[in-house]
């Protein structure tokens, strides 16, 4: 039986430069393990069927890796058109980073991660495009124990009770669409820390070479390696699963690699400036005075601004940065009218500019989330910024609230979290507190 568990390091972002102005974003291991990514267009040259790029948060924009030489793209079937058109087979990655460990003890892992195009079938085929970001975890374990495992974009605990091969067998496939931001398991995109640009015959870059193990940088938790450390079941006693301390790092209860096999190509057009916004949210008043706060994270030198009509101011309004990648206003408004929606453009040197409409939403906040035990009953509060409409919210899989609160009777198995959204658009959620 296996259990598995997630934890993510609250480690301070290390700052990093790259040599397509790759930009750090500040502000310590994200909660979702990643920074999110901003997919492209559709490539119309060729006609593909899947972006044409994809930009991480720090600015880092990759096309698709076709070289034989250095990327790990299959190559394109003979006799499928399409696969031809394309330039690949079964799978093509705008970027991966793989990590492998061996030790005498029976550890045999591989940490796998990457920005991937494929198929529904091992065919391809146009209509059947995959692409997604991957993170995946595979060890033979050789001992029954509590396994922790430490990736660049946070950790993973599992409580292995029956070893063997691939004991551990995780995976965390998250598909995306073009001209979206995407929210998976990895980013930013890991490359070389040093020896780089990589060049082909024609000037294009890349960020690693796959057939040379290396160091890499790229991680938003500060952990640039991948590392297995185990204890018993008793969860104290430490195992011995790197008795010739092959990593030379000392203990024979952990295990690391800072070596990556890395590939993938950076884009040869126009990057757009990074952008990803975080949130755009209004508050209300009875008497209708209210603001419009905006979040949002870009390149440390970038101009970001946000419009939008009725009663906003009527240009752009410049959104401050502190200088390392965070953005912030409040503008206060007459909030009697406000519009749905509001756009945020962020301007950089050597960026195309890049804009986000962004849905204008009330904020939730649950401020009781209450399962008793004796009573079988979940007992929700919640409240909107939208004091003057005081819109509707509901408790999702259950039904909505009455003047913010509501018991909910004959509940059997309480959920171990809740979310309320409200019919302005805002959601929240917070995990059930349990009482007699």
């Amino acid at each position: 039986m296996k259990l598995k568990r997630n934890i993510f390091i609250p480690l301070v972002l290390l700052p990093c430069s790259f040599f397509q102005s790759a930009q750090a974003i500040t502000g310590g291991c994200p909660i979702e393990g990643a920074t999110p990514m901003n997919i492209g267009p559709l490539n119309t040259s060729p006609a593909s069927g899947f972006p044409v790029y994809v930009q991480d948060s720090t600015g880092l924009t990759m096309e698709m890796c076709l070289d034989p030489a250095l990327c790990i793209s299959t190559p394109p079937i003979q006799g499928n058109l399409f696969s031809e058109q394309i330039g690949f087979g079964a799978e093509g990655f705008w970027a991966s980073a793989d990590a492998a460990i061996t030790t005498g003890a029976g550890i045999d892992a591989r940490l796998v991660s990457g920005v991937e195009a494929a198929f529904l079938t091992t065919t391809p085929k146009d209509g059947d495009q995959f692409p997604f970001t991957r993170l995946r975890i595979r060890i033979d374990i050789p001992l029954p124990g509590i396994y922790t495992v430490t990736h660049p974009w946070g950790k993973e605990v599992y409580s292995v009770a029956t070893p063997g091969v691939k004991a551990v067998n995780d995976s965390f496939d998250i598909a995306f669409a073009a001209d979206a931001v995407h929210q998976g398991r990895i980013g930013p995109i890991l490359h070389w820390d040093s020896g780089l640009p990589i060049t082909d015959a024609q000037g294009g870059q890349y960020i690693g070479d796959p057939a040379t193990p290396h160091t890499v940088t790229g991680s938003p938790c500060g952990s640039n390696f991948f590392r297995i450390e185990a204890v018993a079941l008793d969860g104290v006693t430490p195992l011995n699963i790197d008795p010739g301390n092959s990593d030379g790092i000392g203990g024979t209860s952990s295990v690391q690699t800072n070596l990556f096999n890395v590939s993938g190509k950076i884009f040869s057009g126009n990057a757009p400036a990074p952008l990803v916004v975080n949130r755009t949210n209004y508050t209300r008043a009875i008497d209708d005075v209210g603001q419009v706060n905006a979040f949002a994270i870009s390149a440390p030198l970038a101009v970001v601004t946000l419009k939008g009509e009725p009663n906003l101011p009527p240009n752009d309004v410049p959104l401050d940065g502190d200088g390392q990648g965070l953005f912030f206003k409040n503008i206060p408004v007459n909030a009697s009218v406000l519009p749905n929606s509001v756009e945020v453009t962020a301007r950089n040197t050597g960026n195309a500019d890049a804009t986000h409409i962004s849905l204008l939403t009330d904020l939730i906040n649950i401020t009781r989330a209450e399962y008793s035990v004796s009573a079988n009953t979940l007992t929700i509060e919640a409240n909107s910024s939208d004091q003057a409409t005081n819109p509707i919210l509901t408790v999702f899989g259950f039904d909505t609230l009455n003047n913010g609160s509501r018991t909910f009777n004959n509940v059997l198995v309480p959920p171990s979290r809740v979310t309320v959204t409200s019919a302005k658009g805002g959601s929240d959620s917070e995990d059930v507190t349990i009482v007699p």
